[in-house]
């Protein structure tokens, strides 16, 4: 575990008005999107409050919290561990979010206004100009969900949102090792140009491909990790 790193997204989270396992949940769920918590990484509850300076009460809730979203899972008697996902598991995801995604998208096109459309942009814009891959997954899923929320179906965005999130780490991994930032921000570019022009049956059709194309890549990156970790253990 990167001690350092999560003490300095604590510090950033600390600023926020949030109860204190909102805190703690934020600052890990960061380090587990971000990659500094591997798929995998054991969390003990005695390590982790030391490390915010609490006691084990709060860093249990925001575990909870965090299984609850499917980033952790929990082991009678052996404490909690970053949760893993298989590259038929992202595959599957992937499946779901185009699904759901292009519904929200499709729902949302005739509802967005100029402003909807210049927060998106400014977003794109964020990404061309930052030079680190680990904030790439966050961003992607910015842009996504800035084009979704003129919808207006909190209960799809929120199914929308945690599959996301189970998936960001993937993408980070992919993002950094694949370099698939030009190719990621030229179908975003797409997306928001048949947004702009209200183009919705374009807007669905430029979505699909987008997921479709991360999801082949970042699955075969998944399964060639998963090969490479076969072949150690021989």
């Amino acid at each position: 575990m990167e001690t350092i790193d999560i003490a300095k997204l604590a510090l950033n989270v600390l600023q926020q008005q949030r109860s204190t396992p909102g805190l703690v949940a934020d600052a890990i769920r960061l380090a587990i999107l971000r990659g500094q918590l591997a798929p995998g990484q054991s969390l003990g509850q005695e390590e982790l409050a030391k490390q915010f300076g609490l006691s084990r009460v709060p860093v249990r809730e925001a575990l909870r919290q965090l299984e609850a979203e499917g980033l952790i899972v929990s082991y009678p008697h052996r404490g909690s561990a970053v949760a893993v996902l298989t590259a038929d598991d992202v595959q599957e995801v992937f499946l779901i979010r185009v699904s759901l995604e292009s519904t929200a998208l499709r729902l949302a096109v005739p509802k967005m206004t100029d402003e909807d459309i210049r927060r998106a942009e400014v977003v794109l814009e964020r990404t061309d100009s930052d030079p680190n891959p680990t904030h790439m997954g966050e961003l992607n899923w910015e842009f996504h969900e800035n084009l979704y929320s003129p919808c207006g179906l909190p209960r799809l965005l929120s199914m929308i949102r945690g599959l996301n999130i189970n998936t960001l780490r993937y993408q980070h991994v992919a993002f950094i090792a694949l370099r698939l930032k030009e190719q990621s921000q030229h179908q975003h570019k797409e997306m928001l140009d048949a947004c702009c022009h209200r183009d919705v049956e374009k807007a669905i059709g430029a979505l699909e491909r987008h997921l479709h194309e991360s999801s082949n890549c970042i699955v075969s990156h998944v399964r060639q990790i998963e090969k490479d970790a076969q072949v150690q253990k021989l």
